[in-house]
């Protein structure tokens, strides 16, 4: 069982891996593939068995788990991974790497002035309407709705677009900013009607 992360320690972890990021989101990337890698392993009982193992010194467990990270992310695991690894091993916090992905992207997004947002669709988008849901969803977040909401810093924010294809969708689009969902999927409608049509039945 992992232990409860105490806050302020989850503060530093994440200022720490964001002193490391900077603004570069090449960086960026390495550390969220590297954090995913981790959290695809939470429950790999063999490795967490062993991340437990009294008999097993901590610099085994780090040189282990550093050298089985980097064969799956080659050049992509990032520098000074022991910065994830020792907390990971020594306090058994598993259970926290998700929240601590999502909060070293929000703290890359408020420092670099850009949102993050998942654009799905039933099938790839070409260019041009990659480009005008990008213009739309732009003026969105660069209005007044979206900034009074937002704790951005002063400017033009930026989107930086994650484009998802979900064939259950069957046509339109569902767009995620933070936790703000628009569904204009073809799914959703369908769930509506049969959600009328049982209400009136």
């Amino acid at each position: 069982m992992s232990a409860a992360v105490n806050p302020r320690f989850l503060d530093r972890w994440v200022q720490t891996l964001s002193e490391a990021i900077g603004t570069d989101e090449g960086r960026l990337g390495r550390w969220i593939d590297f954090i995913a890698l981790a959290e695809s392993l939470r429950h790999f009982r063999p490795l967490r068995s062993f991340a437990l193992d009294g008999r097993v010194s901590l610099a085994e467990k780090v040189t282990f788990f550093r050298d089985f990270c980097a064969q799956r992310l080659g050049d992509r695991l990032p520098e000074k991974p022991e910065s994830l690894i020792v907390p990971l091993m020594e306090g058994n916090l598993w259970e926290a790497l998700s929240t601590l992905r999502d909060r070293i992207e929000k703290s890359f997004d408020l420092r670099t002035g850009q949102v993050r947002v998942d654009i799905l669709s039933a099938a790839d988008l070409s260019g041009e309407d990659k480009k005008r849901v990008l213009d739309t969803v732009s003026r969105f977040v660069n209005g007044p709705e979206f900034r009074k909401d937002s704790q951005g810093a002063a400017g033009s924010l930026t989107v930086r677009p994650t484009f998802l294809v979900r064939p259950e969708l069957l046509a339109g689009l569902e767009i995620r900013i933070g936790s703000r969902v628009w569904d204009a999927s073809l799914s959703s409608r369908l769930r509506e009607l049969e959600r009328q049509l049982l209400k009136s039945a």
